[in-house]
């Protein structure tokens, strides 16, 4: 950074290897041994006014001093603009590199949001087939809880129904039994009644038998005696 912002003349040369002749003026050659820089008018003009004030000898020592100072001066002059230089360099290298920079983030900014996109892509795509498969597990589940609903209801509604037709089959049962033994009683009472019946009836034409056997015996036994009459009667007026 020195190196650039000095310049060649930051490193004195030595006079035997200066390219350019000597100056006449002793000042200036005393310039160009101390800087390795042949010095312009206003430098001269400046150390010359700077000496007057001072009040130097040709053989003071000052004199390097004062041109020392001198190369400073010239080279403080020259510096801002080297600097300036130096900094529009660096500030267009921090501008380029910025840019650089910027330019790589909004690349991968826009490689990101695409990637983000894609992203949200796949991710609704995946939350439609979810929904698609639980839209399907749910309706399967719904349809197998619709039949065992069903099943279980027309089962309880089988049971119920043979429950009520067993009841009711015993209900009948109970009054058709109950009807047969009514039955079976009135018959039994209509038997006994007919068999009473019948006896009486029985004994009733038996009496009329043996009544009218006796009176055909007592009317065999008029005849007979009638008969037995009339042969006497007979025999008697014959005789």
């Amino acid at each position: 950074m020195a190196d650039r912002l000095l310049g060649p003349s930051a490193h004195p040369r030595r006079p035997g290897r200066s390219r350019r002749a000597h100056p006449p003026d002793p000042l200036a050659r005393l310039f160009l041994d101390v800087s390795g820089e042949v010095p312009d008018d206003a430098s001269i003009a400046r150390m010359r006014r700077v000496s007057a004030a001072l009040n130097l000898r040709d053989n003071d020592a000052l004199w390097s001093v004062l041109a020392v100072l001198e190369y400073y001066a010239r080279l403080y002059e020259v510096m801002p603009d080297r600097i300036r230089k130096v900094g529009e360099g660096g500030l267009d290298t921090m501008r380029t590199e910025a840019r650089e920079a910027t330019d790589g983030l909004m690349a991968q900014h826009r490689d990101a949001l695409a990637r983000c996109k894609e992203t949200i892509r796949l991710a609704e795509h995946m939350i439609r087939e979810h929904e698609e498969r639980y839209r399907t597990a749910l309706a399967g589940l719904n349809e197998a809880a619709l039949e065992a609903l069903v099943d279980r209801a027309a089962n309880r509604i089988a049971r119920a129904a043979g429950n009520r037709l067993v009841g009711a089959f015993a209900i009948a049962a109970r009054e058709q039994r109950a009807r047969l033994d009514g039955a079976v009683a009135a018959f039994e009472r209509a038997t006994q009644e007919a068999g009473q019946q019948a006896q009486v009836g029985a004994q009733t034409l038996e009496r009329r038998y043996w009544r009218a056997l006796q009176a055909m015996m007592a009317v065999a036994l008029v005849a007979l005696g009638s008969a037995a009459a009339t042969a006497v009667w007979l025999a008697v007026w014959r005789g």
